[in-house]
C-alpha cells in the first residue's frame, strides 16, 4: 500500500495520468461527435438507399470535400469522394467505414462555379457535395447536360451595390476594399488548390 501511495504522488506518474486522462476525453469527444453526425445526416437512411457496391475506381481520393448530408452542412474535411465508372463513392469523417455509392443516374443536378463543383443527389433531404473543376470533363462523359449549369456569382451582390450611384461612398469604399481582400483570398486558394 505505500508503494502505490509513492508511484501515485511523483511527478512522472501525474504527468502519465494527465496524459491518459486527455487521451480518454479526447476519444469519448470523437466518439460522441461521430454518434451525433450519424444521427443529424440520417447516415443509415442514406446507405440504405445507396448501399456501397463493387465498383471500378477511376480517380484519386478527393479530401476534406465541403457538402450538405441531412442536418449536417458545410465543414471543410467533412467528406471524401472517390469518382467511379458506374457513380461516386462518399465517405464521411463520422462514418469512414459506412460508405455510400450514389450512381451516376440520381445526380439531379451539378452547379459549376469557377473554382469548384456542387453535385445534388436526387434523394428527399438535402444531400449535396463539391468537388474540384478538374473532374468536370469526367463528369460530364457521365451525365445528361440538362443536369448542369452555371453557379451564381456569389459577389454579384456586392459588385451590383458597389457601382449603384446611390450607395454611399463610404458604403462602396468598404465594400470595395472588403471584395478586394476576398478576390486576394480567392486567388491564394486558387493557387493552393494547384499546388
Amino acid at each position: 500500500m505505500h508503494v502505490l501511495h509513492v508511484i501515485a504522488l511523483s511527478p512522472v506518474a501525474r504527468t502519465l495520468l494527465a496524459i491518459l486522462g486527455f487521451a480518454g476525453v479526447s476519444f469519448i469527444m470523437v466518439l460522441a461527435n461521430n454518434k451525433i453526425s450519424l444521427k443529424l445526416s440520417g447516415w443509415k437512411a442514406i446507405t440504405g438507399r445507396f448501399p456501397m457496391t463493387d465498383t471500378h475506381e477511376m480517380s484519386d481520393t478527393y479530401k476534406r470535400r465541403t457538402g450538405v448530408v441531412g442536418g449536417i452542412s458545410g465543414r471543410r474535411g467533412f467528406l471524401n469522394i472517390r469518382l467511379a465508372d458506374e457513380g461516386v463513392c462518399i465517405f464521411p469523417f463520422f462514418a469512414r467505414r459506412r460508405p455510400c455509392f450514389v450512381p451516376w443516374s440520381r445526380i439531379r443536378k451539378v452547379s459549376v462555379g469557377d473554382f469548384s463543383l456542387l453535385l445534388a443527389v436526387d434523394y428527399e433531404q438535402p444531400f449535396e457535395f463539391s468537388l474540384p473543376t478538374e473532374v468536370l470533363p469526367a463528369i460530364r462523359a457521365k451525365l445528361s447536360q440538362q443536369v448542369f449549369h452555371r453557379a451564381a456569382d456569389p459577389f454579384a451582390p456586392v459588385k451590383a451595390a458597389i457601382e449603384d450611384k446611390e450607395t454611399p461612398r463610404w458604403m462602396a469604399w468598404i465594400a470595395g476594399r472588403a471584395m478586394q481582400s476576398v478576390e486576394k483570398e480567392v486567388e491564394k486558394k486558387k493557387h493552393d488548390d494547384v499546388v
